[in-house]
């Protein structure tokens, strides 16, 4: 479960519940075109619409609604499942890898409008 979709989790937790995305929507206080458009088209849920479902849904986990890790549902009252969400080094290092070029990119388009401004400032004391 856990190479799933976020969206695809929640349609999971849809036909789990025996419900269908209308009473789904209804039940659980959500916006039912929000909701299909997430089950039908994969489109990632925003964060208000995934803490409505965390609020809502008795004992949901939301370290497997989020990650697709642990149970769907919590067994105890007041457990909390803690999960390890640390990134391989090989990802935060492409990571900073690539805000680096992003960074050198934005510098130098920096740069190249500073000049353009000073060559329009030459053309105007003309």
């Amino acid at each position: 479960m856990s190479e799933e979709t976020v969206s695809q989790r929640i349609k999971f937790l849809i036909e789990s519940l025996r419900m269908n995305p209308r009473s789904f929507s209804i039940r659980y206080g959500v916006n039912e075109g929000t909701t299909r458009n997430y089950i039908d088209r994969g489109s990632i849920p925003n964060a208000e619409y995934i803490a409505t479902l965390v609020r809502s849904i008795d004992n949901l986990n939301p370290a497997w609604l989020l990650l697709g890790k642990g149970e769907m549902f919590l067994t105890g009252a007041g457990e909390v499942q803690l999960v390890d969400v640390k990134r391989p080094d090989d990802v935060a290092d492409f990571e900073k890898e690539a805000l680096r070029k992003e960074n050198e990119l934005l510098r130098s388009q920096v740069q190249d409008k500073e000049r353009i401004i000073q060559l329009l400032e030459l053309q105007l004391n003309k």
